[in-house]
């Protein structure tokens, strides 16, 4: 590169007035990007487009994406984005705020570009501001590229998790940005377009002007407070609750009145406790979580949305591992919520995202060779009649073979799973009372990694587990309610869902187009009513991608 500027130079460069006041350094780019004249800008694309044609290596943060960004400025569209524009400065102070996108401010080097214009002056040659503009560019899709697919990948934290690729296309990105007003309305068009990440964002940004103003109001500890009671703790409890925008004021009145009443329930609710007017120990203890795990939560969770690729944002069946509940989302607005319970939790690490294909109605269990040797096969030797009643069958390379045809009356489960194995046997159960995947379940385009059914009733102690099924299974509750939802509707049965399912026969449906189903694991999330609902943590899945995300090995 040439020289930056000559001693005799009598316009100072940005490097001088940033050591003058740091505050300056927004005014001192826009007046010397200033010095880019139109005819000045010509050249400067020429020269962008002759160092992305060189063999010598770029920058990385330009050579990774170095094809993608030489498709941009070799095509029509292709023009000087950032000297001489309003973003250059915009691009800046978004990287100091990142927080407010939900991402970390350290992430991103503002102090590069600095540097980098700090090397230019009115006599760089456009080569050198070609080097800078390749700079910007390169950051800005590094910032792009965090904003829409998430800072880390799924399978950082999960080796064996499933999730379709989700990557930004760069010259689509460029484009955008060419026909925005602005970067902040270039943000508004690329981040994750659906209801619940916006409104994951508003409450961030909301936490984070409570946490610039000193953080929640803590609590003192106090006995039950319910409508009608009065007392020194009653202001406290309103200026608390007015931070968390669950009133409207936050005056002084020491008098508990039902106004205050139902912003105590709506409290209740968005902490997940049992609705009601009263302020009790456990509600207390909630509002007085620090205000940075409450943001820590609200990232992560919108972390996780950046995950998956907008165009499988439409249509989503949402199971929250962490909180036993699933969501069916349209265009991020939820529709229909419930329970959802995964199998053996303790050893179920599912993270995923799969199509949904069908729907099958009383559907046929594939027996695991574990079961048939722990369970079948002593009633087999006992009273093979009652288990050839029960419906279980045998397969050999897929004709029906009587059940004997294993060599089970005498040989050991080790010989049996050998035969099986060798004479491709498979063993099934049609729908009945011992089938534990229940009246229905869902086929998935990658089933063998989940696998959604039917569960008659919540388990009461909230913990579900049949070693039988895959670890990777989940079973939702009441589900029924929401198949119409997943069914196509051009072939939901005629006289309702109930009665098809009360024929007791096995026939598929085939799911709506773009139907997703996601498992993964939200400690915050938007409720149907909208409200925003705080979890908890019971696997420390917040702590692994927060350790990811700050780039420490995981807990």
């Amino acid at each position: 590169m040439s020289k930056p500027y000559d001693d005799g130079d009598q316009i100072m460069n940005v490097d001088g007035l940033v050591r003058l006041c740091p505050r300056l350094w927004g005014a001192a780019l826009a007046v010397l990007l200033a010095l880019v004249t139109p005819a000045k800008a010509n050249d400067v694309l020429e020269n962008v487009r002759w160092l992305l044609s060189k063999p010598e290596r770029l920058p990385l943060i330009v050579e990774k994406r170095r094809q993608e960004i030489s498709a941009f400025y070799n095509s029509e569209q292709g023009q000087v984005l950032w000297l001489d524009e309003p973003r250059s400065i915009e691009l800046v102070q978004k990287m100091e705020t990142a927080q407010h996108e939900g991402l970390r401010a350290e992430d991103y080097p503002p102090l590069v570009l600095e540097e980098a214009v700090a090397t230019l002056n009115s006599t760089s040659s456009p080569s050198d501001v070609a080097w800078v503009e390749l700079l910007y560019t390169g950051h800005f899709l590094d910032f792009a590229h965090d904003l829409r697919a998430g800072r880390v990948s799924p399978r950082v934290l999960y080796p064996d998790a499933y999730m379709p690729s989700n990557s930004i296309d760069a010259v689509d990105a460029l484009s955008r940005l060419v026909s925005s007003e602005g970067l902040e309305a270039f943000i508004a068009i690329w981040q994750p377009q659906d209801d619940t990440y916006r409104r994951l964002k508003g409450h961030l940004q909301h936490l984070q002007t409570i946490r610039e103003n000193g953080g929640f109001l803590y609590l003192q500890p106090a006995e039950v407070l319910e409508a009608g009671t009065s007392g020194t703790h009653v202001p406290a409890l309103r200026q608390r609750l007015f931070q968390d925008g669950l009133l409207s004021e936050a005056s002084g009145d020491p008098v508990f009145d039902k106004r205050l009443a139902f912003a105590v329930g709506q409290a209740r609710l968005q902490y997940g406790l049992e609705i009601s007017g009263e302020v009790t120990p456990e509600l207390i203890r909630a509002l007085n979580i620090p205000i940075d795990r409450r943001i820590e939560q609200l990232t992560n969770a919108m972390e996780r949305i950046r995950w998956l690729p907008n165009e499988y944002a439409r249509l989503q069946l949402f199971i929250n591992k962490g909180e036993n509940s699933y969501v069916f989302l349209e265009n991020g607005r939820v529709v229909r919520e419930g329970q959802a319970f995964p199998n053996c939790p303790d050893r179920n690490h599912t993270t995923l995202a799969t199509t949904i294909e069908a729907v099958t109605f009383h559907p046929t269990w594939q027996v695991p060779w574990e079961f048939f040797g722990k369970e079948l096969l002593p009633r087999l030797r006992k009273d093979p009649e009652q288990v050839e009643a029960a419906g279980y069958y045998l397969k050999r390379s897929g004709a029906d073979v009587p059940l004997d045809a294993l060599p089970w009356k005498d040989a050991s489960l080790r010989d049996i799973e050998r035969a099986s194995n060798r004479e491709q046997y498979a063993l099934y159960l049609p729908a009945s009372s011992e089938n534990p995947l229940g009246q229905y379940a869902y086929r998935l385009r990658q089933e063998q990694r989940l696998q959604l059914f039917d569960l008659a009733a919540a388990p009461e102690d909230g913990l579900f587990c049949n070693p039988y099924l895959p670890k990777t299974a989940f079973g939702i509750v009441n589900g029924i309610e929401i198949l119409d939802q997943i069914i196509e509707p051009r072939v939901l049965p005629v006289d309702g869902i109930e009665d098809r399912i009360s024929r007791q026969d096995t026939v598929t449906f085939p799911a709506r187009g773009g139907l997703m189903a996601v498992v993964s694991h939200q400690s915050v999330w938007v409720q149907r009513q909208g409200l925003i609902r705080f979890g908890n943590d019971p696997y420390l899945e917040d702590a692994r991608l927060t350790a990811a995300l700050s780039g420490r090995p995981k807990p």
